[in-house]
């Protein structure tokens, strides 16, 4: 295993269970991810190494499954890359995005062992629901993952498992694409207040989670009430603290 891959893992608190850390061979993306002639070029050149990092599901980490009409989030998969050459990674996190229906979490190393995030939602194809129509992949900058200097190594610590949403996979996966969405604010504005008031949001949107599973096991209507006011009150404070960010970009 690579020093980074293996580093990383512990770093985000990967539970055991889940992890996988195999090699994948490049020709299973060519089968299964209908690649362009120039994609597969960009994966046989580019590529040094595709590994299957983990995967999280109900069974591997006790996250369930989140099923509507249009979204089918059964399993998260990790996928990490080892890359030759940083110049084309922007068409590879799109092909990958692309070969897997599940959502993706994809890191990706550079030679000089930089960190490269990404995810993207995924929605049910309404004429083929055996197949996924994949939205615009969020892609961070390249970062030194473990310069405890950088604004970046906050948003680590905002990635540690056990911080993110075990509601449901949907959401366990939409609080990684919200961190990486926020990627931008913090190469941006570059200010340790912005990943604070974040760290404040993700803390008042758990409470929120906590007081709508508490209300639903209430029968009593004034406990009801009173729990649907708090509700109301920290939904404000996300508010108010939303507005700070828009202030400050």
């Amino acid at each position: 295993m690579s020093e980074l891959r293996e580093w990383f893992i512990k770093r985000l608190e990967i539970p055991i269970r889940s992890i996988a850390n195999r090699k994948i061979p490049k020709k299973a993306f060519f089968t299964q991810g209908d690649l362009s002639k120039a994609e597969k070029e960009l994966f046989t050149s580019q590529i040094e190494g595709i590994y299957l990092l983990n995967v999280m599901n109900q069974q591997s980490v006790n996250i369930p499954v989140y099923k509507t009409e249009e979204i089918n989030y059964a399993e998260v998969v990790w996928i990490y890359i080892q890359l030759r050459g940083t110049q084309n990674s922007n068409r590879i996190v799109s092909a990958v995005h692309k070969s897997i229906p599940n959502p993706v979490v994809l890191i990706m190393e550079s030679p000089k062992e930089k960190i490269l995030m990404s995810t993207c939602h995924k929605r049910l194809n309404k004429h083929d629901m055996t197949k996924v129509v994949a939205d615009q992949p969020i892609i961070t900058s390249w970062f030194q993952p473990k310069d405890e200097e950088s604004l970046y190594d906050k948003l680590l610590d905002a990635l540690t498992i056990s911080k993110l949403s075990f509601n449901n996979l949907y959401e366990f996966y939409d609080d990684i694409y919200q961190w990486l969405q926020c990627e931008e604010v913090i190469s941006l504005v570059n200010r340790i207040k912005v990943v604070n008031i974040l760290n404040q949001i993700q803390d008042f949107k758990k409470d929120v989670d906590r007081l709508e599973q508490e209300q639903k096991g209430q029968l009593e209507f004034g406990a009801k009430m009173d729990l649907h006011m708090k509700i109301k009150r920290k939904e404000q404070q996300i508010g108010v603290q939303l507005q700070q960010i828009k202030e400050l970009c």
